[in-house]
């Protein structure tokens, strides 16, 4: 070990032995730091460099530590080094490197581990608050706190540090004050704590983020005023229900709010308000201002009275009949709608079955198209030479006659390729008895046959 402190800084050894698997390990380290805390602060101090080594090694031994009251035991006791320091700058510079790394490993934390960490910035702001309560609420020690915070929590621009963080802080930063300064705490020092979020309204671009912290920390503060428990109390018993302590409720604090209205005013009619977040502001102001006079105000919109009121009886009941046409002229147009509907779907059930029957007829004669162009495209048969132009001629027409029936198809076309071929059959028989007449009358006469020949030679 004695080696091991000589080769490398003693703030790299505690980040390791406090990042260690075993928590046997982590607790030995944690109690070694707490000694090594109080004695090197008092003598030569520690540097920017070292704290934030310290806080990485603080910071995964939160990571590592499992069961919510272990969890609970070891944010007690990282939040309690704070208390270790006895110089004012050692102590502040303790706090920046906390919030430096929660800003740097805020993304690298997963959803089941975000609720250790969150607690672990609630008790740090609560010993923070504490140390301020010890030193009497000095408004330079004040002031040097609400500098970090708004380095990097309490801050306009986007790169000062995670909107998670941010959001966060606004929701424990009056419970942590009401928990710590609800005796000591005075309207003066509170003016301070709350100057912060009011620069962070006029200037910050986050629409969701300014609205958080007008609902969280500004209406907290009028629902949590004398008035305000005034007009609870009467609800409560106009509605028959019993008084409920709510021990989870803040308990109030003293606001000036004139001051608190007084300051927003001057913010919103600055140059350096955005004019988007105006409306948000000035509703506070009327509303801290009405608190001031001993009014609570309502959750109505501003300006909405019926002395101010522009709109006139009867431009209302204007509006109300034109918005009852507008709603029969949508009905009707619906109706038409649903009328053109039927009508189409109707005429579609008529017109398919006519299509259909096109169709079929279209097939049909497609396929009569196709056979003839099949037998056109044949090529036709050679003639062979025969003796008789007869049987040529007979058979020609007998086959064109059977080319045409069975190309229209019709049943009728065997009967009569059957009778064409029976004339054939006789025109060759007719043929053949003439050719044996012939040749038996030249025979038989042989002078014949010599003049016929002569005639022909001449």
């Amino acid at each position: 070990m004695a080696a091991s402190m000589q080769l490398q800084p003693a703030e790299v050894y505690f980040a390791q032995k406090l990042a260690a698997n075993e928590k046997k390990i982590r607790d030995r380290a944690v109690k070694k730091l707490r000694k090594y805390i109080s004695v090197r602060s008092q003598s030569v101090g520690f540097s920017e460099d070292d704290m934030l080594k310290i806080w990485k090694g603080l910071h995964y031994c939160m990571w590592m530590c499992d069961k919510p009251l272990v969890q609970e035991d070891l944010a007690d006791t990282l939040s309690n080094l704070l208390q270790c320091f006895d110089n004012n700058a050692q102590a502040f510079l303790f706090i920046d490197a906390f919030f430096q790394t929660q800003c740097r490993e805020w993304f690298g934390i997963d959803r089941l581990r975000l609720d250790k960490f969150m607690m672990l910035i609630r008790r740090v702001i609560h010993q923070c608050l504490l140390m301020l309560k010890i030193k009497k609420w000095k408004v330079t020690l004040v002031k040097q706190f609400l500098s970090i915070l708004e380095k990097y929590v309490i801050s306009d621009s986007d790169n000062a540090g995670p909107d998670g963080l941010k959001f966060h802080l606004a929701d424990i930063y009056l419970d942590e004050l009401s928990s710590v300064g609800i005796d000591s705490l005075k309207p003066d020092v509170l003016q301070i704590f709350l100057e912060p979020y009011c620069t962070m309204m006029t200037r910050c671009q986050n629409k969701h983020l300014v609205s958080h912290v007008v609902n969280r920390i500004f209406k907290n503060i009028i629902d949590q005023s004398d008035v305000g428990k005034d007009e609870e109390e009467d609800v409560s018993e106009d509605e028959g229900e019993e008084e409920n302590q709510d021990t989870d409720k803040a308990p109030k604090l003293q606001f000036d709010y004139t001051t608190i209205a007084d300051k927003l005013f001057d913010l919103a009619k600055g140059n350096n308000c955005l004019s988007r977040n105006r409306p948000a502001i000035y509703d506070l102001v009327k509303r801290f201002k009405d608190l001031a006079a001993g009014i609570f105000p309502s959750d109505d919109i501003i300006g909405s009275s019926d002395e101010d009121d522009p709109i006139s009886n009867a431009d209302f009941n204007m509006a109300v009949q034109r918005l009852r046409k507008v709603e029969k002229m949508g009905i009707k147009k619906k109706k038409t709608k649903k009328k053109r509907k039927l009508e189409e779907t109707h005429e579609g059930s008529e017109e398919e079955p006519k299509k259909k029957k096109k169709k079929k007829s279209k097939q049909v004669v497609k396929e009569d198209e196709s056979q003839i162009n099949g037998i056109l495209d044949k090529e036709p048969p050679k003639k062979k030479k025969n003796k008789c132009k007869s049987e040529q001629q007979s058979k020609s027409e007998s086959n064109d006659k059977n080319d045409e029936l069975e190309g229209e198809g019709h049943s009728t076309t065997r009967n009569l390729a059957n009778n064409s071929q029976k004339k054939s059959r006789k025109l060759k028989n007719a043929a053949d008895n003439a050719d044996s007449f012939v040749g038996g009358i030249g025979e038989s006469n042989g002078v014949v046959s010599t003049k016929k020949d002569k005639k022909r030679e001449k």
